[in-house]
């Protein structure tokens, strides 16, 4: 087993271990190059980084991060986020993952990387915890605004009669109980779409970036690249002006999720809990356009956010749970503490890789 990392040209054996991994997906080899190229090359941060387990000329493992520029305290530096990591399904329960994880941990390390996060799935969160040195920080809290709750309860209920009551049900409480609140009116506030960020987004990173302490920096540079140049991929960019500056913006996505239509809050930053609420009512006009069965926004976020969303009408169900986020320090100047309390960050869909 050869343990090595990325060179140019390895793009075609990754692939086929996506597919080895992952066969119930349907894959479009140039548009995969794409997205592949969009994550691992064009990333403003710098390059992503990528180690395998190779054996007889085929890749069988594979652990990966892209690098992210990140607010910590007052201090802007290079973390990563872990992403990617798989193994072919002839060669687990072999090490690999632990080997991979460990190799890149060290030469992330070497480079000055040393702050990491990642969401881990159900099989790979027992790992990282207590193998690969890394906390658990919280549970991604969910809140969800129903907007057809016969459909959007059709993934969980089978029974058409039960279905039937639980979406009139659903529909007569959330009138009752769950009506959103008359957005409040902002003075000179507009909201507009757009298509792109332009560089007063930068000013408003510096007037809002102080009430977190840990978080992505959401500048420009990155903010188009992660919402603007992804692959066939269309994102819902609503920006609030006032005066001539950007005062808040709002990221969501329409998709079809397990047959239903969804939208996705991916990103909301703003400077007061008004503009928020004001940002997430023109998303949910813009949903219930489009037909979307139901909303969704995850996030470790402080209550500004979570008051804009449930002032809108958007509630928590008990059966829905949100992943798990953890985090991996090697830094010697930087408390785990500090990096364990959910307190401190700001996380958001968008922070992850999915798109």
């Amino acid at each position: 087993m050869l343990i090595r990392t990325y060179k140019e040209g390895d793009e075609e054996k990754i692939l086929e271990l996506y597919k080895a991994v992952y066969p119930e997906r349907k894959y479009d080899k140039g548009l995969w190059m794409e997205w592949w190229r969009w994550m691992y090359k064009d990333n403003p941060a710098g390059n992503g980084k990528i180690w395998f387990a190779e054996h007889t000329g085929r890749i069988v493992g594979q652990s990966a991060i892209i690098p992210v520029v990140m607010k910590i305290g007052a201090e802007a530096v290079t973390g990563f986020q872990s992403i990617d990591t798989m193994t072919h399904p002839s060669y687990r329960r072999q090490g690999i993952y632990e080997t991979l994880a460990n190799k890149k941990y060290a030469e992330a390390a070497q480079d000055g990387i040393h702050i990491g996060y990642s969401f881990p799935n159900e099989n790979s969160y027992p790992i990282v915890i207590r193998k690969l040195s890394w906390f658990d920080v919280a549970a991604m809290q969910v809140l969800l605004k129903p907007l057809n709750w016969t459909n959007a309860l059709k993934v969980r209920i089978k029974n058409k009669f039960l279905l039937k009551l639980g979406g009139t049900s659903g529909n007569l409480g959330d009138k009752i109980f769950y009506r959103a609140k008359r957005a409040p009116a902002v003075n000179g506030l507009t909201i507009a779409q757009v298509s792109s960020f332009d560089e007063r987004i930068n000013e408003l990173w510096t007037k809002v970036s102080s009430q977190y302490h840990i978080m992505v920096v959401r500048n420009k540079d990155y903010l188009n690249w992660r919402y603007c140049a992804v692959p066939d991929v269309n994102y819902s960019i609503y920006i609030a002006e006032k005066g001539g500056q950007i005062c808040g913006y709002l990221v969501f996505r329409c998709m079809q999720r397990q047959e239903i239509e969804v939208g996705i809050m991916f990103d909301i930053f703003a400077q007061s809990e008004d503009i928020a609420q004001r940002l997430v009512s023109k998303a949910t006009e813009h949903c219930m356009r489009e037909k979307v069965d139901l909303i969704y926004y995850s996030a470790i976020a402080n209550k500004t956010y979570i008051r804009a969303f449930r002032k809108n009408g958007f509630i928590s169900v008990p059966f829905i749970k949100g992943g798990r986020f953890c985090a991996y320090s090697s830094a010697s100047h930087i408390s785990r503490e500090f990096l364990r309390d959910r307190q401190n960050w700001l996380v958001q869909l968008g922070d992850s890789d999915m798109i």
